[in-house]
């Protein structure tokens, strides 16, 4: 559906949803940083927490990634996020791409466009 980003991760549950997304037309971008994102999208209040990238590994039980905000370690059926404020433990299903809801790509091409204002106005100081 989206032109913007490919949804490279999915994971979810009643509450929650956690996404990694490549954004697109990023090809000459050296700063990782602004093309990939992993994003926990709470269904009840439709909010889009993007979460600050640490560190990433991959082995033969399956991979993890490190946030400011905790870690997630997942495989080919699911994924558990260990929040690193309280140490809440959130176990999530693995799924299609396809099954991303529209009203989930919406949020995130709200919260990409969003990133893009910050940065035009911060360019427009440097001018």
């Amino acid at each position: 559906m989206s032109e913007t980003f490919e949804i490279l991760y999915f994971f979810n549950t009643p509450y929650n949803s956690l996404v990694e997304i490549k954004r697109r037309n990023f090809d000459f971008e050296t700063d990782l940083s602004k093309v990939y994102f992993w994003i926990l999208y709470e269904k009840k209040t439709h909010r889009i927490y993007p979460l600050q990238f640490i560190s990433m590994k991959d082995d033969l039980l399956g991979q993890e990634r490190v946030f400011k905000q905790g870690s997630f370690f997942f495989n080919e059926q699911e994924g558990t996020f260990l929040n690193s404020s309280d140490k809440a433990k959130m176990v999530l299903k693995r799924m299609p791409a396809s099954a991303v809801t529209k009203l989930l790509k919406i949020r995130i091409d709200e919260f990409l466009m969003m990133i893009d204002k910050q940065a035009e106005k911060q360019l427009e100081k440097l001018l």
